[in-house]
């Protein structure tokens, strides 16, 4: 049985994915292992990789929280946040490039606290 995530853990981690997404979306290696903790070599291999997906000057964001969460035309909604087995929630972040669903997806992982969550990136795929 699939435990409940609460709108206050949803919305935590929505705000959580947003900081990590305007990260990215400066397609800077350094900041993203400055301001998110990555190694060196992942924070390369993840800005390149995003040239797979969307084209390089492509503003970078997700859906605006008042719609993150409602199913979208698949049903599933544009940021998808649920409970894992190992006590983690697990986030599946559909990437807007200049506000339009990209292929994207980004795979995340939130731990910790309500007072001190973490954000970990897992990967990305489409």
């Amino acid at each position: 049985m699939e435990k409940a995530v609460s709108d206050a853990r949803r919305r935590q981690a929505h705000a959580l994915a947003t900081a990590f997404v305007e990260t990215l979306d400066r397609r800077d290696p350094v900041a993203l292992q400055r301001d998110r903790a990555m190694s060196p070599a992942l924070a390369e291999e993840l800005v390149e990789m995003l040239d797979s997906y969307v084209a390089a000057g492509q503003a970078l964001s997700l859906a605006p929280l008042a719609t993150a969460f409602a199913p979208g035309k698949g049903a599933r909604p544009p940021v998808d946040v649920y409970a894992t087995q190992g006590g983690t929630l697990g986030l599946e972040c559909l990437l807007l490039a200049d506000g339009r669903p990209a292929e994207a997806i980004l795979h995340l992982e939130m731990s910790g606290p309500d007072d001190a969550p973490r954000l970990q990136y897992n990967y990305m795929g489409s």
